[in-house]
């Protein structure tokens, strides 16, 4: 698997991961311009993309991430998560939904931690958002 900074070309191949990431941001393709944005590909092509963006000289915000079904469990979202840390400076952010257990387990094993709850945050006020934070170093 290979890691890189996603190209415009690079945008519908996102658009069809996301499309079947019913957990993450479903935002429409043009929307990944205004982000850095990392692509993972397999041998198939892709399989995994994060968009983030640094928001101060000390502090990053992980913004989406999608990893295909058929390619969870393989190391992907950990590998993006890897990325990121190297590319951000300082603590890096990220809000995940209450009703994503594995997404929060995964982030808590790779080393983030919880340290706030976003009432409402998500589905137009119905869903509680995890506040997660990492130091980039």
């Amino acid at each position: 698997m290979t890691i890189r900074a996603a190209a415009e070309q690079d945008y519908p191949a996102i658009a069809r991961i996301q499309l079947q990431c019913p957990e993450a941001a479903q935002w429409p393709v043009g929307d990944y311009s205004n982000f850095r944005t990392l692509l993972a590909t397999g041998e198939a092509g892709p399989v995994g993309f994060l968009a983030w963006r640094q928001t101060a000289p000390d502090e990053a915000e992980l913004l989406n991430l999608g990893v295909l079904p058929s390619a969870r469990r393989l190391g992907v979202a950990a590998a993006l998560l890897a990325t990121l840390c190297e590319a951000a400076t300082g603590e890096i952010f990220l809000e995940v939904a209450i009703t994503n257990p594995g997404a929060i387990a995964l982030y808590g094993k790779l080393g983030w931690e919880q340290i706030a709850t976003r009432r409402g945050y998500y589905d137009q006020g119905k869903t509680d958002a995890v506040v997660m934070k990492k130091r980039s170093w």
